[in-house]
């Protein structure tokens, strides 16, 4: 039997949201699929630009971003019927024109940098030129209100729709958790392959093991070589790395637990994780030091990748000397910004259980020296005068009123030396910034564009978080003595800057 070769480009981005958003915009593009892991991040999503398909990822540990890798070698090519237009539309939503388009024998053409990192070439054949009232082709946007729902946009049988089976379909994910917890891609990495001995390295029942491992085998997910005999694709060679963050007995399980209060939290707006767990998430955390430093690793590089630090502020980064990464975790994002600004001196704020594990941090990037760390919670006053206060992915982990008081926290410490309360200043930093002004916050996460649909996180299960559009935020912002002076999708994300009012 012979079988029709399909080539799909698969582009991993370190927000596919924001992607998939850009692409509606500026190609017209309709979204067919989308699939989310535990960790709320997008593990594919399918998009349709005239009769073209194109996937989408998160970057992870084991895919990067152009952002994080540097550069992406490989060039999309997108044939459009006016390449003025889209390559104009491209540059008004935050691309950036690498060569403008011109004249040459075959069209019309030029090259355009998304936001995300991906390089598209932008194709008019020739002898095609736009015609007044022409309809949107590949690749050109239509007007609002013409951007049909995908289900009606593409063919199920064509465009592989998923069924409500598949959408439905419970027992899958919850085999790959039980494999990961059970460490069965380890097993068989290290040469136990059959299933009587993979049941006793793993502590547990040999024909309930076998059923778990056929269910996966039929969905694509390791491979039975002969009767009983399992062995590792590519597909389970993926666990070995992100497994450690699937486990039933790590933050995997309370992330996947959580999705067993969605109704409630639909109900009610708020979170209903006390409801499984006993706790609400961060007392949870607290109480249980080995689900937060699981936690604390699925928030590193390990589970997200190194962070992309590169992002423009307004006035540029010369002026600022120190930086206070509030909420920062284990300091992944302060050594990335210290590492790639050697000026910078950073100070790490987050509980004393996180913070521990910074240092380790800072050393691996060379940044010991110009990085301190200080075990507090955010809702304490801040260390005060710092130029740059950042926030990233914090708000997106809080309602309204706590993020109010975050912010707050911020436009204390960053307006004034000394703050109520007793928030003590930056190590070695003078009074104020060296342009006389008082210090910025810089969010990232927690706040997205007006016009962007919302989407269900798993931080709305657990914690009740909002996203707001940046038109609420600015309500927020003005509570808590704040003023939003720029806001905007960049290669890291869409990046929000605010200073004391």
């Amino acid at each position: 039997m012979k079988h029709s070769a399909t080539l799909v480009p698969r582009l991993v981005v370190a927000d596919v949201a924001a992607a998939i958003d850009w692409y509606a915009r500026v190609f017209g593009a309709s979204e067919t699929q989308r699939f989310t892991g535990q960790d709320g991040k997008i593990v594919h999503a399918e998009l349709v630009i005239g009769d073209a398909m194109l996937r989408l990822k998160d970057e992870d540990g084991t895919d990067p971003s152009p952002a994080s890798a540097g550069g992406s070698p490989v060039l999309l090519m997108l044939q459009v019927g006016d390449a003025d237009a889209v390559s104009g539309r491209m540059a008004a939503s935050g691309g950036t024109i690498v060569f403008p388009v011109s004249d040459s024998p075959h069209g019309r053409g030029g090259r355009v940098a998304d936001p995300f990192g991906h390089i598209w070439m932008i194709s008019q054949p020739a002898g095609e030129a736009p015609e007044a009232g022409e309809a949107p082709e590949a690749g050109e946007a239509p007007e609002a209100g013409e951007r049909a729902d995908a289900g009606e946009r593409a063919d199920a049988g064509e465009r592989g729709t998923a069924s409500l089976e598949t959408l439905t379909d419970l027992q899958t994910p919850w085999c790959v958790h039980v494999a990961a917890t059970l460490r069965i891609p380890q097993h068989i990495g290290s040469g136990v392959t059959g299933i009587s001995d993979l049941a006793a390295a793993a502590g547990c029942d040999a024909y309930a093991l076998r059923a778990v491992l056929g269910h996966l085998v039929a969905k694509g997910i390791f491979e039975e070589t002969s009767a009983g005999q399992f062995a590792l694709n590519d597909a389970a060679r993926g666990l070995l790395d992100s497994s450690a963050f699937l486990e039933l007995d790590g933050i995997g399980g309370r992330m996947a637990g959580a999705w067993n209060t969605l109704l409630s939290y639909v109900r009610t707006g708020a979170s209903g994780y006390h409801e499984v767990f006993g706790l609400p998430f961060w007392e949870d955390l607290a109480a249980h030091p080995d689900i937060s430093a699981s936690f604390d690793a699925l928030m590193g590089p390990a589970g997200h990748g190194i962070p992309d630090s590169r992002f423009d502020i307004t006035g540029g980064w010369e002026p600022v000397r120190t930086v206070v990464d509030v909420g920062g975790g284990t300091g992944t994002m302060l050594a990335e910004i210290l590492r790639s600004r050697p000026w910078l001196r950073g100070t790490l704020v987050d509980l004393p259980g996180t913070v521990t594990r910074a240092a380790e941090t800072f050393r691996a990037a060379g940044v010991a020296d110009r990085a301190a760390a200080v075990a507090q919670s955010f809702f304490d006053p801040l260390p005060a005068g710092a130029d740059l206060y950042l926030l990233k992915k914090v708000l997106n982990d809080w309602p309204d009123q706590e993020t109010i008081a975050i912010l707050r926290r911020c436009a204390e410490a960053a307006s004034a030396v000394e703050v109520s309360g007793g928030g003590r200043p930056v190590d070695g930093h003078r009074d104020r910034p060296v342009d006389g002004h008082s210090g910025r916050i810089v969010i990232f996460g927690g706040v997205s564009p007006d016009d962007a649909p919302p989407r269900l996180s798993i931080e709305m299960v657990l914690v009740g978080a909002r996203v707001s559009t940046l038109t609420e935020f600015r309500d927020l912002a003005d509570k808590a003595g704040l003023e939003v002076v720029a806001a905007g999708q960049q290669p890291a994300g869409y990046v929000v800057e605010c200073r004391p009012a």
